[in-house]
């Protein structure tokens, strides 16, 4: 048993002195700097066991089946990862967590040498086993990520041997392999694995196999997966699967069909002379369309020019693909994975991958018409000859350029034609109208009148009665038009003007903003006009033009929920760029996929409101750049009926 104390780093840097550390101490924050996606330590841990595994398989003369083990302890905040591959020989051990070094060729799916050294350093708490034939040890490792924070460390982070018990008991009835485990805390990231909002090992088990090296492009069915969850109240789930392979979208939907025998069918019909063919029950009324193509098919179906050719035979893409006949689908799909609201993991889009994983975030498939189609197909394609940069992050230009062009080739091609298979897409949602008889409608208005009221009294609105004739809390788009509205008659809202309402374009609606005198009603009031603007602006705008201030017609819209117009924005149906104002009930989730909101009732943000009214502003998640203005009508309600209550709320989005 090996048991001895040593350095990762002595391994690359002789000495001590301070300017060699801080040299190395930028080394690894540049490589953890790289690694930004929150599944990353699984996929570095989860592919080093894999590249262990089948190089053992290839070794291997004798009877072997290759196993991994997988850990995700959500109430300690841990994850532990074993594998029955070839395990460290001791110059390996004490040499692979350090920068740069690496012992793997270009074959593997790591081998770049910065992904243990992320493991490593990214972490206050590493524990290594190995055991291999002529070699064993457990080492233990601690506070590596804050000595990299530390600008006058009193010396460098050691692997140390450890008594303890190795984390995942596994590893002791194993000949020989490796056993990793990290821990997760509030200086790493991700900080806390509950963050995901999935606590069950199948769950864990789909996004593995669409996130990491799990989801392999060529399957290997030999290796045994077996992965165990403990949830934040301690109880385990165990799921296990035989063989490694990217997620198939035929295990979650209802009906779907290969494209292949799709295409078959349409062309036998069609040399029938039936050009009005109808296609079979199995091939119709589907969900969703899928298939893989190896790069000799991508050449025989689609066309490119000569340069694009030469590039996909040196590349040798394989293409995986999954067409779905409304992206309400991965909405479902990511529902009945359990992961957290706006954190869909299956989506529309393209997925590369490199050394038989996928990798990196995925990219927008770029459509020059009916582009709502781009979000409704997820394609994965593996190219040969190519990794990514350090951490994952990105390609080549040349390859994400050519993954894009046999993308939008695909869709605008073969898959244009299949829609025909697709399951009829009515847009209706269930809603109380559609979903009961008259009777029962009013029945259960009665009920929601009773369990929701609607409460609005104040002496500075709605003269002469002082408070809102609205009974009920919004359930639906009409309802947030009507409430909209009469805030608007009644004074609450000042300043806007509505020129049109039209259900039949593709915007709800115009408006103008109008001040005029006596101005004095547009100014902010804590008591008397909450909603108000600062006399700043105010004074602005009277400057502009001494007769008031017109503006120019502005777009409108109305929804029930922010959802619905982050759907709408993704299936290509509206641009953000159009829309000046968006009238709302309630925020809703989906918002947090791209965006974020900055609440304008909280009073150190009053100044940015830029018209009477406005409650919030929606901004890119990425850029920070403004997108639209806001009037969510729930925290409006309870910003004057409760003020503190709603000040407490509006802080939670900062937090988000």
């Amino acid at each position: 048993m090996y048991n001895k104390k040593f350095d990762p780093l002595s391994a690359k840097y002789e000495g001590h002195e301070a300017v060699v550390m801080l040299s190395i101490q930028r080394e690894i924050n540049n490589i953890l700097n790289s690694y930004v996606g929150w599944f990353d330590p699984l996929c570095e841990l989860i592919q080093n066991a894999l590249d262990s595994v089948e190089k053992r398989m290839e070794m291997e003369k004798q009877p072997y089946d290759p196993k991994l083990n997988i850990i995700i302890d959500i109430k300690d905040n841990k994850i532990s990862v074993t594998d029955n591959g070839i395990g460290f020989e001791e110059e390996e051990y004490v040499k692979f967590l350090a920068p740069n070094f690496s012992f793997k060729n270009g074959k593997t799916r790591g081998h770049k040498g910065v992904g243990a050294t992320y493991l490593a350093y990214g972490f206050n708490y590493i524990q290594i086993a190995t055991k291999s034939p002529n070699f064993e040890a457990v080492g233990v490792m601690r506070n590596a990520r804050k000595w990299l924070s530390d600008e006058a460390p009193s010396g460098n982070p050691k692997v140390e041997p450890d008594s303890n018990p190795v984390v995942d008991s596994v590893f002791n009835d194993i000949d020989r392999g490796v056993s990793v485990t990290i821990k997760y805390d509030s200086t790493t990231y991700p900080k806390n694995l509950s963050w995901i909002g999935i606590d069950h090992a199948k769950e864990w088990l789909d996004v593995l196999r669409i996130k990491t090296g799990l989801g392999a492009i060529c399957d290997n069915k030999e290796i045994d997966i077996n992965v165990i969850v403990i949830d934040k109240n301690g109880e385990k789930t165990t799921e296990s699967k035989k063989g490694i392979g990217y997620l198939s979208i035929s295990e979650f939907v209802s009906k779907s069909q290969n494209y292949t025998m799709i295409q078959n069918k349409m062309s036998e019909l069609f040399d029938k002379n039936e050009p009005q063919f109808r296609m079979p029950t199995k091939l119709s009324n589907l969900e969703a369309i899928y298939d893989k193509w190896e790069y000799t098919k991508i050449l025989s179906v689609l066309k490119f020019d000569e340069e694009q050719r030469l590039l996909i035979e040196e590349h040798r893409p394989t293409l995986i693909f999954f067409y779905v006949y409304s992206t309400n689908v991965w909405n479902k799909i990511n529902d009945k994975i359990g992961i957290r609201k706006g954190l869909n993991v299956l989506y529309g889009g393209i997925q590369i991958a490199a050394n038989n994983m996928p990798q990196g975030e995925l990219i927008q498939i770029p459509l020059n018409k009916n582009i709502g189609r781009q979000n409704q197909a997820h394609i994965v394609l593996h190219f040969e000859k190519c990794s990514a940069d350090l951490g994952r992050k990105g390609f080549k230009k040349e390859i994400t350029d050519l993954a894009k062009e046999i993308s939008r080739k695909l869709l605008d091609g073969p898959l244009m034609k299949t829609k025909q298979c697709f399951k009829k897409n009515t847009g209706a949602a269930p809603d109380l109208i559609r979903e009961k008889k008259v009777s029962e409608w009013k029945e259960q208005m009665v009920e929601h009148e009773k369990n929701h009221p609607l409460q609005l009294e104040n002496d500075n609105f709605f003269k002469p009665l002082h408070r809102i004739s609205i009974t009920s809390m919004p359930t639906r788009e009409q309802d947030v038009i009507a409430l909209f509205n009469q805030l608007i008659a009644g004074g609450v809202i000042r300043g806007i003007r509505i020129m049109a309402t039209n259900e039949r374009s593709t915007y709800d609606g115009l408006y103008r903003i109008v001040i005029e005198e006596p101005t004095e009603n547009h100014i902010y009031n804590k008591e008397k006009n909450p909603l108000g603007i600062d006399e700043e602006i105010v004074e602005r705008f009277k400057e502009s033009s001494e007769d008031g201030f017109v503006s120019e017609p502005n777009v409108l819209e109305y929804k029930f929920s922010l959802d619905g117009l982050v759907e709408d924005v993704e299936n290509g149906l509206k641009n953000t760029n159009d829309i000046g104002l968006v009238v709302a009930w309630e925020a809703g989730e989906l918002y947090k996929r791209n965006y974020y909101i900055e609440s304008l009732l909280l009073e150190e943000n009053i100044s940015l409101r830029s018209y009477h009214g406005v409650t919030h502003r929606l901004r890119d998640i990425s850029t920070s750049e403004y997108v639209s203005e806001l009037i969510l009508l729930k925290d409006l309600i309870l910003y004057l009926c409760d003020y503190d209550k709603c000040i407490e709320f509006q802080e939670k989005y900062d937090e988000e």
